[in-house]
């Protein structure tokens, strides 16, 4: 009897050192097996109305060739460059009004060699198109609950449209519709699973540990990250947190795994939180942001971000593109095996995508006298050390 009361005293202790976790902002220890090389440059001629400063861009296989998919709002084109020889370049453009009207484009994704899956603007909608632009099915996404919090779909190049080709199903990363800063605010589920051939309801999956309920990290919070691999799991990055976050759709369990950089660990939160003030909060914070694979090496890199003060030596401004970044590397187990930084004000990071077992990120930098009419990209390899 004293036996099975130490074990559960022991189980209760357990128990409540989990739920007492805290946020650690000291950088974390790890053996440095790998680096980057930059090794080429890939340079994407575009046209006088065309931005190289797309907010979505993605590689796509359409009919065996490999494309770098971009999203223009200037022109509400989907822009897709061959990156091989077999390929040749095309666009898609999408209609404001009409019947196929499906509003400001944002974002795609590709289903199949004859279909699209958009969004726009219009959040509370999907439309499964053709490459011609015509909507073959509307979904309709503002019609289920979520715990707790109203939800208001998100993306960017960071944050996808992802489509898992085993189960047909939609992934759509959501935030809440309310004010930033309140405590809690951004517990609940990050994302809404839509099935895309069978009649099921629109379900939201994948909710944070309830660790994350008292921290105040306003706006901080939806630079997040995420992305699937080997359609499998959904690995889910957040700005302030050293760990990801690695969700397993076939057993619907969430697992954490340590990638946070050399340089720091868990940002603190927001104390103080204002409105409309949140840039000279994350300009000066530790913070990560882009996630992206290597489908080819099997690697996850990550981008951290190391924090500067808000107003420069030149008494200007800056944001997060003057912080200092670094690209963290993680293998096929979930550990961290590397981090190499990136030069000051030169790469664009907001701007990049895997191709040919190569992390590929921009240089059309602000301040790196940066092309109007071609994208440039500087392509690096994994090595060994």
């Amino acid at each position: 009897m004293k036996n099975i009361l130490i074990c559960v005293l022991l189980l209760c202790l357990s128990a409540s050192c989990k739920e007492a976790k805290e946020l650690n902002p000291t950088p974390r220890e790890f053996d440095q097996k790998m680096t980057l090389v930059p090794t080429d440059t890939l340079t994407i001629p575009i046209g006088y109305r065309s931005d190289v400063y797309s907010r979505y861009v993605k590689t796509c296989n359409i009919g065996n060739v490999p494309y770098l998919g971009v999203v223009n709002v200037n022109t509400n084109d989907l822009e897709f460059y061959a990156l091989s020889d077999k390929g040749e370049d095309f666009k898609v453009r999408f209609h404001l009004d009409g019947p196929n009207a499906v509003g400001q484009l944002m974002a795609f994704e590709v289903i199949s060699d004859s279909t699209l899956l958009i969004a726009s603007t219009y959040r509370i909608r999907l439309y499964v198109t053709d490459f011609e632009g015509n909507v073959i099915k509307t979904i309709k996404t503002d019609d289920t609950s979520r715990k707790g919090k109203p939800y208001v779909q998100m993306y960017y190049t960071q944050r996808p449209l992802v489509y898992h080709k085993s189960n047909d199903d939609f992934y759509v990363f959501t935030k809440v519709d309310t004010d930033y800063n309140g405590p809690g605010i951004w517990s609940g589920t990050m994302f809404m699973k839509i099935a895309n051939s069978v009649n099921e309801p629109i379900q939201h999956i994948l909710e944070l540990p309830t660790f994350f309920n008292d921290f105040v990290h306003g706006a901080f919070f939806s630079h997040g990250s995420h992305v699937l691999i080997e359609d499998r799991y959904l690995v889910l990055g957040i700005p302030f947190y050293n760990n990801i976050l690695i969700y397993d759709l076939e057993k619907e369990e969430l697992i954490e795994k340590e990638a946070g950089s050399r340089h720091f660990g868990d940002a603190l939160p927001w104390e103080h939180a204002e409105s409309g003030n949140s840039e000279s909060f994350y300009v000066p914070s530790n913070s990560y942001r882009e996630i992206a694979y290597d489908e080819e090496n099997k690697l996850l890199y990550r981008l951290a971000y190391q924090g500067v003060d808000y107003i420069g030596p030149d008494g200007e401004q800056r944001n997060w593109d003057n912080k200092l970044p670094s690209v963290i590397m993680i293998n096929s187990d979930f550990e961290k095996v590397g981090e190499v930084d990136l030069p000051l004000n030169t790469i664009y990071t907001r701007m990049y995508f895997t191709h040919n077992g190569k992390l590929y990120l921009s240089l059309n930098h602000p301040d790196n006298s940066p092309s109007e009419d071609k994208m440039v990209f500087v392509g690096f390899k994994p090595e060994k050390l």
